[in-house]
């Protein structure tokens, strides 16, 4: 669970640390390591990989903490006006006394604002805003579109964005910085879909192999694969497509993706968190249903058109069950797209 760079902004207008250079991961450098898409592609072809946000997985847990803070200070506040009314009631009405109470009462009233006025700014970054802030990596003009939090569009050479391991907390992602040009000052940032733990041992900048715990390069290596190899060996590899092109996930659709979270937990484990995943899916439908979803400017699908019959050409279905836009040219090109269920796209 990861809300930095939305939440709090990346820090940016800042030189290159140490860290970030030693962690620096190269366009045409081979990691040896097997790419995963964890689950964030949103469609996929022989033109661009289209990948949700890194806050996509865990949407509604911001919306749920802070309505929550909500009503607890409402009623901390109510109790606190009820008893200022008795207060009021009971006292001699001395001026001084009224002048006490009305200075103890407008200085809760303010607090109150404040918190109140904090809680909705936080709630504003997930509810009321966007479905999602996809990424878009464009292989054939070698360009990255990312979807900022504000609504604007950041449009990047692939080759010129420092790519880097970044530390949040105690997870890792891999985050790109688009540098000036001292190629050291960074101007701007973003991070890709995924962030976990990572061993001492992937840490390491000397090592040149990693374990199949490293998930952070893992994801790294299936979209850098993307953009240099091209789109043949990441259609074996996804199985799901993220269904919010150009739609609100169902909210079936959105439990699923957040109790996927703890996929292979042990069953006690789930059952014990079960209830609090549940508040946090039936507050997703409240971020997803309060949002509005991200259109590309036309300029941005104009680059990316699609050609007619792309083989390599797959989207998710209302489901998220990976499908071929293009089944028959897939056939034709022996291009296998397996469902879960078994069933060829």
């Amino acid at each position: 669970m990861d809300f930095s760079g939305i939440i709090v902004p990346f820090l940016i207008k800042r030189p290159l640390t140490d860290q970030e250079k030693a962690h620096q991961l190269h366009q045409k450098r081979r990691l040896a390591v097997a790419p995963r898409d964890q689950l964030s592609v949103i469609a996929m072809n022989s033109t661009y990989l289209e990948s949700v946000d890194k806050w996509f997985g865990w949407k509604g847990t911001v919306s749920l903490i802070t309505v929550a803070l909500m009503l607890i200070f409402t009623h901390s506040v109510g109790q606190m006006a009820a008893t200022w009314l008795l207060q009021a009631a009971g006292i001699k009405q001395t001026t001084l006394a009224t002048g006490v109470l009305l200075a103890n009462g407008l200085a809760a009233l303010v607090v109150y604002g404040l918190i109140l006025w904090g809680c909705i700014t936080f709630l504003r970054r997930e509810s009321f805003a966007y479905t999602h802030y996809p990424l878009r990596f464009n292989r054939k003009n070698r360009t990255v579109y990312v979807w900022r939090t504000n609504g604007t569009v950041l449009e990047v050479p692939w080759d010129d964005v420092f790519f880097t391991l970044a530390k949040v907390v105690e997870q890792w992602e891999v985050r790109g910085h688009v540098l000036a040009p001292d190629k050291l000052t960074i101007v701007e940032s973003f991070a890709l879909s995924h962030s976990d733990l990572m061993s001492h041992e992937d840490l390491d900048p000397a090592s040149r192999r990693y374990s199949d715990r490293d998930t952070v390069r893992a994801h790294w290596e299936f979209i850098r694969r993307y953009m240099e190899d091209g789109p043949e060996e990441a259609s074996r590899q996804i199985l799901f497509c993220m269904p919010v092109d150009g739609r609100r996930e169902t909210a079936k659709g959105g439990m699923h993706r957040v109790f996927v979270n703890f996929n292979g937990a042990p069953w006690p484990f789930l059952l014990m968190l079960s209830p609090i995943l549940l508040l946090v899916s039936l507050f997703r439908i409240l971020a997803m249903r309060t949002s509005k979803i991200p259109q590309w400017p036309d300029h941005v699908e104009a680059a990316c058109a699609v050609e007619a019959g792309d083989p390599y050409a797959i989207a998710g279905d209302a489901a998220g069950d990976r499908i071929a836009v293009y089944p028959e040219a897939a056939e034709a090109a022996s291009v296998r797209l397996t469902s879960v269920t078994g069933s060829k796209a």
